[in-house]
């Protein structure tokens, strides 16, 4: 079939090919009126992928919409699809030609699957798109990756021009989709980046595709396994396996743009496959890439069957059927991952493939640690999942973190989720019309932003509190990178980097941020900037750091003009932050507005909130992350340390915000599950609650060992690489060794001492180095920091409404202040 030898390169030139048809089709698309009880539905993969449930979904709550799908042209594959619609009920047209052009051009709403060719990619063009796609990206997509902007080789000498003409087609095929539809925040990030897609278009609202999957995981629970047996029973018809007891194991390579497959087994690797397949009770399903080319059937021996996408098109309502599953890119890893079947990964291509197409973060993160090389090695690993309970268990547990980054609805419900979702965006009600922009700070408003939007917590947080109670006629607007994001009763969430984004920091009179300000900000002279930063420094920063090159040196400079004002914590925070960012404005010393729970907090109410017993000892460890860091900071093995402490123990683990990309610390390793005394804190905003609640913060080098000061959390410092970051890393600003405020340990085994021996000791808070640690970094924090910051800003015009003709002008004082201190 003609798909089977697509390549981005074949794609590419087809697209250029028919740029003039794209463009006479935006003035035929004026002239077509659209009716909005129309919906089209197509599917690279034919009547199925997430298209189907919702079209489902859509005849029951809409029995009068007109529904159509529209599909291959391909004489085999459009027989398969007419007889998959009749069965289905679905009335079924080509999408090529006229016909194709006109039914899409009708289209109130066009659901696609994997692009706009699923339907007639010419009839698109003013239509409600909505954009299923077809698996979570692992590896990188569109305008992420180099490969799929690649050409045919006699478009050399072009290439450079050519490329930027892909680019801006590409960008153009993503301003045309109306709402694309994600499974997590996680993906939602990658797919705003690899389509250069407004983040308020994308909405993780589950994948349509696995709420078979969530059904079977619901049934199993009430101890009806019935989908499980009727996969495996049509896995065993389809592939012509007999009913032998066997266990089904699948074999899902991706595709790799039309090259062969690099896991082709060699005439001893079908051997070893076929001996095992004999020894282990176990049947080899391998599945191809619908795209791809192997050369599995040629030598494939006894207990090794094929299964390709002419006997079956979607493999995802078969997965109940299979005990395991070996990949190498592919997201049917992730979509395993919601009924918790153990993956072998296997990538014996790893370094090529990740340099030729690019994966989203590193292969031994999503593997959550080890893979396999060859056969030999993946043989190897399916004979230890069998042989071995706790390995078993450790692949379960390090499926079921994948689809906690990946599965944010794992109840399953997605196609009614999307269709209410499509509804709202519908209503006119929703639909806004585009306004004028809005003069710089000519809002009382505030724009909020903390960590770049992926959280909304820190000094922001609780300075919103604080205007929320002191000025509740002030709008308060809050960057986040996923509209998922819980932000603070009242206040507005505005996706990061989508128009509305925009127009509310344009607007906003006070702009309140702990992180740098990007996207080419430009204060206007009616804004004030509020730079709250976000801790008191232990590590060198910015320019303080070992050889700053002349672009850090100039993107540094270029921020802090930006900021009006700049909080400090302490003496020590004022000096360096002036230091490092190279700042000359002023600076308000008053404390921090993030510690003032923790001297107004209760600690009997915190461990409540949390769950923790009154028995119950809490541990909270909190590294930092590294330099160029790819993986989550582990160095204390988390688990191991749950272990060897005992049920009376419960570990409170918090990464930092740069390492939540990486995956989560519960159910890292045997042993660890959801009874387990493991606790992964990391996305909860508010690390209040967790100092006040913890009977001893273990950490590095992180800033919350100058929070934790604040509420006389008893500190241990577990530092094994102490030399390397303090002399090669960062280097610090402080004498941390002389003045740590708790002991420094090297290894899990001190820590281990140190909890076993004299617990009055490591609880003592009122020792000459805890009390001059307080003194010197704590001196304003005294619970009443937002107050004195929220009054100030006041008085200096930044928040409430301005006296009636004061309009927009330059503020009095302005010139003054950038030179006085504060």
């Amino acid at each position: 079939m003609a798909a089977r030898n697509f390549t981005f390169a074949r794609g590419n030139l087809a697209k250029l090919l028919n740029l003039p048809r794209y463009l006479l089709a935006i003035p035929l698309s004026w002239l077509v009126p659209r009716d909005p009880k129309r919906w089209v539905f197509g599917s690279g993969a034919g009547i199925g992928e997430g298209a189907l449930p919702l079209l489902q979904a859509l005849r029951t709550a809409e029995p009068d919409a007109s529904i159509l799908w529209l599909g291959s042209d391909d004489p085999v594959r459009a027989a398969q699809e007419r007889a998959d619609a009749a069965r289905l009920g679905i009335d079924w047209r080509p999408k090529r030609g006229p016909r194709g052009t006109w039914h899409t051009l009708r289209a109130g709403v066009i659901v696609v699957t994997h692009g706009f060719g699923d339907v007639n990619r010419f009839g698109v063009f003013g239509g409600t798109v909505v954009q299923l796609w077809h698996g979570a990206p692992l590896k990188r997509l569109h305008l992420d990756s180099p490969a799929t902007t690649r050409v045919p080789g006699g478009l050399g000498r072009l290439l450079a021009p050519v490329r930027r003409l892909l680019d801006a087609m590409y960008r153009a095929g993503g301003d045309r989709i109306s709402l694309f539809v994600v499974g997590s925040a996680t993906a939602a990030e990658r797919i705003s980046s690899a389509f250069g897609l407004d983040p308020a278009r994308i909405a993780a609202l589950g994948d349509p595709r696995v709420d078979v999957l969530a059904r079977a995981v619901a049934q199993r629970a009430e101890g009806d396994d019935s989908a499980w047996r009727e996969a495996e029973d049509r896995i065993r018809q389809l592939a012509g396996i007999p009913e032998d007891g066997s266990r089904l194991v699948l074999y899902a390579p991706t595709w790799r743009d039309g090259a062969p497959d690099p896991a082709v087994p060699t005439t001893a690797e079908w051997e070893r496959l076929r001996a095992w397949a004999a020894d282990s009770g176990s049947r080899l399903v391998i599945r191809s890439h619908p795209l791809g080319q192997g050369g599995y059937a040629a030598g494939a021996p006894a207990g090794c069957h094929l299964l390709g996408a002419d006997a079956v098109r979607e493999i995802t309502p078969l997965l109940p059927g299979f005990a395991a599953v070996i990949t190498d890119y592919s997201s049917l890893a992730i979509d395993v991952s919601a009924l918790g079947t153990p993956v072998v990964w296997f990538a014996p291509d790893l370094e090529a493939y990740a340099a030729e197409r690019g994966l989203y973060e590193p292969y031994r993160v999503t593997s959550g640690g080890g893979f396999a090389r060859d056969w030999a090695g993946v043989v190897a690993e399916l004979e230890r999942l069998a042989r071995d309970p706790a390995e078993l268990a450790a692949a379960r547990g390090r499926q079921r973190v994948l689809a906690e980054r990946f599965h944010a609805h794992p109840e399953g419900g997605a196609a009614e989720r999307v269709l209410a979702e499509i509804q709202r965006r519908r209503d006119p009600a929703h639909t806004i019309t585009p306004a004028a922009p809005a003069p710089r700070g000519s809002e009382d408003a505030v724009f909020f932003e903390s960590f770049y939007g992926r959280s909304v917590a820190c000094n922001p947080l609780a300075l919103d509190r604080e205007i929320a109670r002191s000025h509740p006629g002030t709008r308060r607007y809050w960057s986040v990178v996923s509209l998922e994001q819980r932000v603070p009763e009242g206040a507005i969430a505005v996706a990061e980097g989508s128009p509305d984004w925009h127009r509310a920091r344009r607007a906003a009179r006070l702009i309140v941020a702990n992180d740098w300000l990007r996207h080419g900000f430009r204060r206007s002279r009616a804004q004030t900037v509020l730079q709250t930063w976000h801790g008191t420094m232990l590590k060198r920063l910015a320019l303080d750091r070992p050889r700053p090159g002349l672009r850090t040196r100039l993107a540094v400079r270029r921020e802090s003009r930006r900021w009006d004002f700049l909080l400090s914590q302490n003496p020590h925070s004022t000096a360096h932050l002036r230091k490092s960012y190279a700042y000359h404005g002023p600076v308000w010393q008053v404390g921090y507005p993030r510690t003032d729970a923790l001297v107004t907090g209760s600690r009997a109410a915190a461990r409540a909130a949390l769950g923790i017993g009154e028995d119950t000892r809490a541990l909270l460890y909190a590294p930092t992350w590294r330099d160029g860091g790819d993986a989550l900071v582990d160095e204390l093995d988390v688990a191991a340390l749950a272990a060897e402490l005992g049920p009376e123990w419960l570990i409170l683990v918090r990464g930092h915000t740069r390492t939540h990309a990486f995956g989560s610390y519960a159910e890292r390793a045997p042993g660890a599950g959801p009874g387990a005394a493991i606790r992964d804190v990391s996305r909860l905003d508010d690390v209040n609650p967790l100092l006040l609640a913890s009977d001893l913060l273990v950490t590095d080098y992180s800033s919350l060992m100058f929070d934790a000061s604040v509420c006389r959390t008893p500190m241990a410092f577990f530092v094994p690489d102490l030399a390397r970051y303090r002399d090669r890393e960062r280097g610090f600003t402080l004498d941390f060794e002389g003045t740590a405020p708790g002991p420094l340990l090297r290894s899990r085994a001190e820590l281990l001492t140190l909890l076993r021996g004299d617990e009055a000791a490591w609880r003592d808070t009122d020792t000459p180095r805890y009390a001059a640690w307080r003194n010197r970094y704590n001196p304003h924090d005294d619970g009443r920091a937002a107050e004195r910051i929220v009054a100030r800003l006041a008085c200096d015009g930044a928040l409430g409404e301005r006296a009636s003709g004061e309009g927009h002008a330059e503020r009095p004082g302005r010139a003054k202040r950038a030179t006085t201190a504060g």
